[in-house]
């Protein structure tokens, strides 16, 4: 499995001088898995890194390219890319968009309102034909299989955990395929303020690895049992960390993101490798890698001295800065 990041900013885009390393595009990221479907490109929201993924992936239109959009929220800074990203409006790039219903706003909805006029040229009734929308209402007790001949099926956990008890092979549209040979996918909630959104974590059976994104999502005092098992054994945790403990303190708590610290704290006994991401705007690459990553790792240090050098575990062996067009090896 391959993280490839193609945007990695909160809030709103940017584009200065002084930012050039981590870059400036809005929430994009692609899953690339064995377990895909030929021809797929699964991406985890929208932002405006959609369209340089999008740009990048032209030449395949017409010989089987589809997207798949798994959308963590419907804030603006992660749907943007929608608008300008070339596969929305091209017929024969069909796109699956899952989401959740929030305020009674699903994926379907969201279309509806983004492509609006005045407010934008295109009319959603010119590019809904295309796309096949797949609202996740329960979405903390739903399974969402992958298998690169079977494609996608949504199950209740209940059901799925029925199932790997059992035979081990899981119905997808019509047939059955082994457990051992599909990417799982699993979802929590995040703290994100009064706002509906899910953290993707995605277990790439055939490789046995984990990758998780959580994004938009600030740290409380304890986390429930649920959300560190969502986090346990990812191999590969990328979080949001948007604010410097300082502006968190004094300004930023209660809006939904991250700090170094609380990134730290969640990761340490469950992550090998920690990406920091949700970029704020008015950080740069000195900023980002001189305050959020230092108090990240300042932290790490805090914590590990506080625990028992034997602490079986203490997984964490690599904290940074997730940068737009990265790739990761999970």
């Amino acid at each position: 499995m391959k993280i490839k990041a193609w945007g990695t900013r909160g809030s709103i885009a940017i584009s200065n001088a002084a930012s050039i390393k981590t870059g400036g595009n809005t929430t994009c990221f692609e899953v690339e898995s064995v377990c895909l479907p030929s021809g797929t490109h699964l991406m985890l929201d929208a932002g405006t890194g959609l369209v340089p993924a999008g740009l990048t992936y032209m030449p395949e239109a017409g010989n089987g390219l589809n997207y798949v959009i798994m959308f963590t929220h419907w804030h603006y800074d992660h749907i943007m890319g929608m608008t300008l990203a070339p596969p929305t409006f091209i017929d024969a790039v069909p796109m699956t968009i899952y989401g959740p219903v929030d305020h009674k706003v699903g994926p379907k909805e969201m279309i509806k309102s983004l492509f609006k006029r005045p407010y934008f040229p295109v009319d959603a009734k010119n590019i809904m034909h295309k796309m096949c929308f797949k609202p996740l209402e329960d979405f903390d007790v739903s399974v969402i299989v992958i298998h690169p001949n079977g494609g996608f099926a949504t199950l209740k956990r209940d059901t799925y955990t029925t199932l790997i008890r059992g035979e081990k092979q899981i119905p997808i549209n019509g047939s059955k395929y082994p457990i051992s040979q599909c990417m799982i996918v699993t979802m929590a909630r995040t703290n994100h303020g009064n706002a509906t959104c899910i953290s993707y974590r995605f277990h790439e059976m055939p490789n046995d690895k984990v990758f998780v994104l959580c994004t938009d999502h600030e740290d409380t005092v304890a986390e429930s049992e649920a959300f560190r098992k969502h986090l346990a054994g990812a191999d590969l945790l990328i979080m949001d960390g948007q604010y410097a403990h300082a502006h968190y303190m004094k300004k930023a708590g209660g809006f939904g993101h991250g700090t170094g610290y609380g990134v730290v704290k969640q990761a340490m006994h469950r992550a090998k490798r920690v990406g920091i991401t949700h970029h704020d705007p008015g950080s740069n690459d000195q900023f980002l890698q001189n305050v959020i990553l230092h108090e990240a790792n300042a932290a790490f240090d805090a914590i590990k001295n506080q625990l028992n050098s034997e602490e079986p575990c203490l997984q964490m062996n690599g904290i940074f800065l997730v940068e737009d067009y990265a790739t990761f090896d999970v």
